[in-house]
């Protein structure tokens, strides 16, 4: 694994039990299926992966579940999961897979969280979190939340509104942070998928600092449409209007929401697509979401970041560079003087409002530097300043045509 040195300064942020000469980058993935909901593969066998691939943490995210329940995997013979099964029992032996075959149908046990996570975790190498997707909707709007390091299951809550949907279902993991003294992360997931959140309402709810800025599920539009805003715009005007509203910033993570493993393509939603790497010389989930909380991480899609430090009002950022590839270092924010009138976006053929248009700025460009090491200085004229950086490689497995890695640095405010 690759493990940096590096300094890490947010505003009056401190690295909470980190000395600057400790601190390392932890690699991981924060939202993840398996055979508990619509994934195709038993969990053990995905942790495996993603510890063999150099990652350090994993929550395996399934769908409105704990994993803590028994339940049975159902396979007909020959059918192309039988595939998966033998490939499972080869791995983890007889000894550990519990199953039968009744009437040509295969019945395996999964594993729960707790069994899976005590057979595949490594303590202070690779860490299993807890996690479940609370998956609700308003209408025909799919409305997904991760919560990571949840201790009880979160029955979906529904609302009024979209709004109402994401902030009773926030309240139900918030109310169980508070119960039970625990460290719980929520964020909202792929806004775009179905179309099911706009920038306005995720601006409005209470209590979350995170959503996912990219997602390498192929069916999430990360890039937005004619019609409606990717998700760095949605980044822009969402942070624009909740600083003008008075409400903390929302930080962008990047996972990969892997469901299929059997077969690597750009229509499936494939393993380390995305992550994020987070400061913290301690691997456990109190210091990850500690760090995170703080700023003091950055999201992924391909490209390692050397060192980020935000001192003086200067953000630097600075690449680990390999060779022969091309990097791009961008920085874009909203300065506080700026057109806050959004035009209407009218479907072409119902003429049904469907959103609102941006002026370019909001999450205007301010910087741009080629290279791999970059700085940009806070006039005070910003309401925000966020980067990314692009290089010329692009990615192994993309879930668009030509998607180049990426990485994105989180916001920062100039000091008052």
């Amino acid at each position: 694994m690759s493990k940096l040195v590096s300094v890490f300064i947010i505003g009056l942020f401190v690295l909470v039990g980190c000395q600057p000469e400790d601190v390392i980058w932890q690699k991981g993935n924060l939202h993840t299926h398996s055979f508990w909901s619509d994934g195709d593969d038993f969990p053990e066998a995905i942790a495996s992966w993603y510890r063999e691939n150099g990652y350090d943490f994993l929550a395996i995210s399934d769908h409105n579940t704990m994993a803590d329940s028994e339940r049975w995997l159902k396979i007909p013979v020959g059918h192309p999961r039988e595939a998966t099964f033998e490939a499972y029992l080869a791995s983890f032996g007889a000894d550990w897979v519990e199953y039968r075959i009744e009437q040509d149908t295969i019945h395996v046990r999964l594993k729960t969280f707790e069994e899976y996570a005590s057979r595949t975790g490594q303590k202070g190498e690779f860490l299993l979190i807890h996690a479940e997707e609370v998956t609700d909707r308003f209408g025909s709007r799919p409305i997904h939340i991760n919560a990571t390091n949840i201790m009880e299951y979160v029955q979906p809550r529904g609302g009024g509104s979209v709004v109402g949907v994401m902030q009773n279902n926030l309240d139900a993991i918030f109310e169980q942070k508070a119960r039970l003294g625990a460290v719980v992360m929520p964020h909202i997931n792929h806004p775009n998928f179905g179309w099911g959140i706009q920038a306005e309402e995720l601006a409005l709810v209470d209590g979350e600092q995170f959503f996912e800025v990219y997602n390498g599920h192929p069916s999430v539009n990360n890039l937005g449409d004619s019609l409606r805003m990717g998700m760095e715009k949605m980044w822009d005007v969402v942070n624009t209007l909740r600083i003008r509203d008075g409400r903390e910033m929302m930080f962008g993570i990047a996972t990969d929401d892997a469901h299929h493993y059997q077969e690597q393509a750009m229509n499936k939603a494939n393993v380390g697509r995305g992550w994020v790497m987070v400061k913290s010389n301690e691997l456990n989930p109190e210091a990850l979401i500690g760090q995170m909380e703080a700023g003091a991480f950055y999201a992924s899609s391909g490209v390692s970041l050397r060192d980020v430090t935000f001192e003086a009002d200067q953000l630097t950022i600075e690449v680990q560079e390999e060779e022969g590839v091309l990097y791009t270092i961008e920085y874009f924010g909203t300065l506080a003087e700026h057109d806050p009138a959004p035009t209407a976006v009218l479907h072409p053929e119902t003429g049904e409002q469907i959103g609102w248009r941006y002026s370019d700025a909001v999450g205007r460009l301010l910087q741009t530097t080629s290279g791999t090491t970059a700085t940009y200085t806070l006039t005070g004229d910003e309401l925000y300043v966020r980067a990314r950086v692009t290089s010329s490689k692009p990615t192994g497995n993309p879930n668009y045509e030509g998607e180049p890695e990426s990485a994105w640095v989180q916001p920062v405010q100039p000091a008052y």
